[in-house]
């Protein structure tokens, strides 16, 4: 994959679509109460936020069952994890930065933002019949670190593939690794993978690690995106560090608001949740019914395999109102990520796939 990352391909959904499926959003919503909570704190937009989101730190560490000295909040999980990589690679003479083939592209252009070296750790094929694809190896990332490596970024679940570390895994992963690199979990998309095949988050393992970190966010499960706000957690030190190096009043009063509310509102998070994992399914089900091979990994989307130039095929769905995600800054030219949407909006996706996906080359 190139370096030369355009910001457009790499973020953004295509505009004027009927259908939006192709930026991994909630298409539920926040709760009524986190829409409220956005409407009083609009009033007083005339006035700076809480710079320590003081309120929104200690409800964040109620929520987790840890002191307020172990969170620090960000614009979205993305802005925390460009600071962990800046912050982590500051000083070092020729800083690594390793993560998994097909992670999420920010870890690339945070470690050229650091001047970082970005290596990938090699995972399996795609999906192939109706077994999902892009498979992680954990000896192939822990082969890689070396006495320059930095930061070790784990997306779990992964984006835009929904591939995962089992708790196994995850558990010989930290373990293996030197107690002078920072190692950040993104849990971003771990509400849609509680309980499923294996997976578990840092939490539940109760992993150690002198500097390690997990990152989560408001805007999936919580359908606060346009709010930008995620979460760090991990060694009060280190995070008092992460939260030094931030921009200032980063996360606006609405913002802190929402995510405040939305946490008093498990029902509201857990139907979207539920939702998504109906429509997770589904997608993946008729999709394989067509012979077409599809990763349904643990996100809130899947991604799908064409077995040829995905450009065309964008356009076609395009020209049905659907939106869906390109791939080609992952170098994966021949594949598609589609978010899943509300019942009608899978339906919509499904109708124009019938007729989109009918003779692409993937087809068995």
């Amino acid at each position: 994959m190139s370096d030369q990352i355009a910001s457009a391909s790499a973020a953004g959904p295509p505009p004027g679509m009927a259908v939006r499926l192709s930026s991994n959003e909630s298409p539920f919503g926040p709760a009524p109460a986190a829409l409220e909570a956005i409407r009083r704190a609009a009033a007083e937009a005339h006035l700076y936020p809480d710079d320590q989101a003081t309120a929104l730190r200690e409800r964040l560490a109620a929520h987790e069952g840890v002191e307020a000295a172990r969170v620090a909040v960000g614009t979205g999980s993305a802005g925390l994890l460009m600071d962990a990589v800046a912050h982590a690679c500051h000083g070092a003479a020729a800083p690594g930065v390793l993560a998994f083939e097909q992670a999420f592209v920010v870890y690339r252009l945070a470690a050229r933002n650091a001047g970082a070296a970005y290596l990938e750790a090699p995972t399996a094929g795609p999906a192939s019949g109706d077994e999902d694809g892009y498979a992680r190896d954990v000896g192939a990332l822990l082969d890689l670190v070396d006495a320059d490596t930095r930061v070790v970024l784990i997306d779990n679940p992964g984006n835009p593939t929904g591939a995962h570390l089992t708790g196994e895994q995850l558990t010989a992963l930290v373990a293996g690794l030197p107690e002078d690199v920072t190692v950040v979990v993104d849990e971003a998309y771990h509400d849609f993978a509680t309980g499923q095949r294996g997976y578990a988050t840092v939490a539940e393992l109760g992993l150690a690690h002198p500097r390690l970190l997990v990152t989560r966010t408001f805007s999936k499960a919580h359908g606060l995106a346009g709010e930008r706000v995620g979460y760090v957690l991990g060694p009060p030190g280190l995070v008092a560090e992460l939260d030094a190096w931030r921009v200032r009043f980063n996360v606006t009063r609405t913002a802190q608001a929402a995510a405040i509310a939305s946490l008093d509102e498990p029902a509201h998070v857990a139907a979207c949740i539920r939702g998504t994992l109906e429509g997770r399914a589904r997608m993946a089900h008729h999709l394989r019914g067509l012979g077409v091979p599809v990763t349904e990994g643990l996100g809130n989307f899947v991604t799908v395999e064409l077995g040829e130039p995905a450009g065309p095929v964008v356009e076609a769905f395009a020209g049905h109102g659907v939106g869906v995600r390109p791939l080609a800054p992952y170098g994966m030219d021949e594949q598609i990520r589609v978010s899943v949407g509300t019942p009608s909006e899978v339906g919509a996706f499904l109708a124009a796939a019938d007729e989109v996906l009918a003779e692409v080359a993937s087809r068995r």
